[in-house]
This record gives structure tokens, C-alpha cells and sequence, in this order.
């Protein structure tokens, strides 16, 4: 199950979708519930730990699956829940041993069939950071695992919540890399430094681009194709045409390409962009208590903070590219502490 939110001019509702397979192949959603505008109505505080759902609700989730539904509406409804109960969360995850395990994860022959090349193209960038994905078939096939037995729809949600981790300045880069753009130029930089082309050039092959990916019938496997636009894929015009990349130099992105071709070359750390006080009023957790969080625990305050800061949400621009930057250096400080 997974929680789908639609926009309607400048109000948000939500529903609780589940995907289902009518046929061998074809993946579907159903709507589990219906929550309106407003979830936190569905939800009553018991105390400081705990919330009660409403019956109904609870009711429709637990009739879709064999699961507890209090835990399914837990991880749906996190960032409705009150704060404490969020730490609690946070500090005692759910188990995932009541989840049902895919057929074809046992098989990972299996799954090259299943996932659309776009699909591919986003998970390599989201995962990797690579503009160039002249190396995409170096994709190992566990990344495709979490989007097995999927609908589009979830899916696409899916990929949502992943670009949250994006900084505004790099959805350009996003947008050139995963809709195979540089595939239309010769320059030698084009792969790593699409900033340097001419924009009306890539600004037409991007339209066209996403309007062949609109008309994919493969990519919308169950799902209903039209002349108009896809609701899913109207994030991505706003990424390329609301959004000013951030400002790099050619001998930079020459460096950065350089460094990428020789793993030995690295430069010398760098310091944090923010002092701890900084740090830990961005994060609202205190600096030392980060410096102890595992990469999963910093991930997951990251995206609470990110959904409430991501200009797309109405948040502050310049505070989540502030958090985004600060968020990426803790990544390098774990990832240099823990090798």
C-alpha cells in the first residue's frame, strides 16, 4: 500500500492506493480509502506515544492485506502523526517480517523484463549521481527489487519521494540524464556538463522526449493513455522550466570528470558548510546525536525535514538547499567514519 497524494490547483487530497495484478504482467491500483484533504482527521491522540485510527479506516486497510493495519497506517500516515510519536517511530522502526516477499526477488534473471529503461535511468541517477549513463548497464539488479510488483502509479510515487533527496539546482542535470539528452550531441563534455549546450537545442529534445515517454505504452502498463500530459509526468516540466541550475565551472566538472575516471585521485576533505549550531537547528537534532545516527536513521530524518522544507510543498527554498547541502556532507562524514 502507499499513500497517493493529487493536486487540484492549490489544494492536495489523499487516498491510500494498493497495487494489484488483475493479469500475469499488468499491475493495477485500487483505492483502499479515501482521506480527503485532511488525514489528521482519521487520526485521534492518545497519548504522547499513541494514536488511535479511525475504525473505518483501519477496517479498509486490514481488509486488503494480511497485515496489522495500525503498523501499515503508521508508516502511511508518518508525517501526519504527532511529533512524539514520530521519535517513537524513529527510535523503534516497525519489523518488515510481516511483508511478503516478491517471487522474483529469488530470481534476479527475472527482473530486467520488468523494469522500463526509464525506470532504470532514474534509479542509476538517484542512486548514483551519474549524468553520464554510458555505465547504466552497470545497474545492479537489487536497486530494481523495491519497485517489483508495483502499478505505475505507485511507481511513479515511488520515484517522487525518492527526488526529494535532489537539490533544486540539480534537477536540470536530472532531467538531461534520464531522458537520454546527451545522446543528441557530439561534444565531449556533453555527458557531464550539459550546462555548456545550447538550451533551446536541449529544451526541444527534452519535449520531445517526454512526450514519446507519454506515449509509451509499455512504460504505462495498466494504466490509461490520452493526448494529454500524465499527471505523473508534469513534475518533470517543473523541474526543467522553474529551476535555474546551480552555477558550475567547466575546470570544475573537468576535475569532477577527471576524478570519477581515476577512483585513486581524491581531494582533500572538505569542512562542514555550516558551523554544529547551524546543523543542528536546520535538523532540529542535536549535532552530537547526528554524528551517532546510522546512514539509514540520517536518511530518514533528512526526508522528514525534506518534505517539510521542499519548495514543491511550500516550503522554503533557500532552507532546503541549505539542508540538502548539509545533509550531503554527513553522508560523506558516515560514509568516511564507517570505511
Amino acid at each position: 500500500m502507499y499513500l497517493a497524494h493529487l493536486h487540484t490547483g492549490s489544494r492536495v487530497s489523499y487516498q491510500i492506493r494498493q497495487s494489484f495484478q488483475p493479469a500475469a504482467g499488468i499491475f493495477r491500483y485500487r483505492i483502499v480509502y479515501d482521506l480527503g484533504e485532511d488525514p489528521t482527521s482519521f487520526i485521534e491522540p492518545f497519548t504522547d506515544h499513541i494514536v488511535l485510527f479511525n475504525e473505518d479506516l483501519l477496517q479498509a486497510v486490514e481488509h486488503h492485506t494480511n497485515r496489522e493495519g495500525n503498523a501499515i497506517l503508521e508508516q502511511l500516515l508518518y508525517r501526519f502523526l504527532p511529533e512524539e510519536m514520530q521519535r517513537r517511530i524513529d527510535l523503534f522502526p516497525p519489523r518488515s517480517a510481516g511483508q511478503t516477499t516478491s517471487a522474483l526477488c529469488k530470481n534476479e534473471k527475472n527482473i530486467p523484463g520488468h523494469i522500463h529503461l526509464f525506470d532504470r535511468k532514474r534509479l542509476y541517477y538517484l542512486r548514483y549521481g551519474a549524468v553520464d549513463q554510458s555505465r547504466l548497464s552497470r545497474l545492479h539488479e537489487k536497486c530494481c527489487v523495491p519497485l517489483l510488483d508495483m502499478s505505475r502509479d505507485q511507481r511513479e510515487y515511488f520515484f517522487a519521494a525518492e527526488e526529494l533527496v535532489l537539490s533544486p539546482g540539480d534537477y536540470q542535470q536530472y532531467i538531461f540524464a534520464i531522458f537520454d539528452i546527451q545522446k543528441h550531441f557530439h561534444q565531449s563534455f556533453a555527458p557531464w556538463f550539459p550546462e555548456a549546450l545550447a538550451k533551446d537545442e536541449i529544451v526541444e529534445h527534452f519535449l520531445e522526449a517526454i512526450c514519446r515517454l507519454n506515449r509509451d505504452k509499455a512504460f504505462w502498463i495498466g494504466e490509461s493513455i490520452n493526448a494529454h500530459l500524465h499527471h505523473h509526468l508534469v513534475r518533470y516540466l517543473i523541474m526543467f522550466f522553474d529551476f535555474s541550475p546551480d552555477h558550475r565551472s567547466f575546470t570544475h566538472e573537468f576535475a569532477e570528470s577527471f576524478m570519477r575516471d581515476h577512483r585513486q585521485f581524491k581531494w582533500p576533505g572538505k569542512n562542514p558548510p555550516q558551523t554544529p549550531e547551524k546543523i543542528s537547528k536546520i535538523f532540529s537534532t542535536p549535532y552530537n546525536t547526528l554524528k551517532t545516527l546510522s546512514k539509514e536513521q540520517l536518511n530518514k530524518l533528512y526526508r522528514k525535514k525534506a518534505m517539510k522544507l521542499h519548495p514543491d510543498k511550500g516550503g522554503d527554498h533557500d532552507l532546503f538547499v541549505e539542508l540538502t547541502e548539509i545533509y550531503q556532507h554527513l553522508r560523506r562524514k558516515f560514509k568516511t567514519s564507517s570505511s
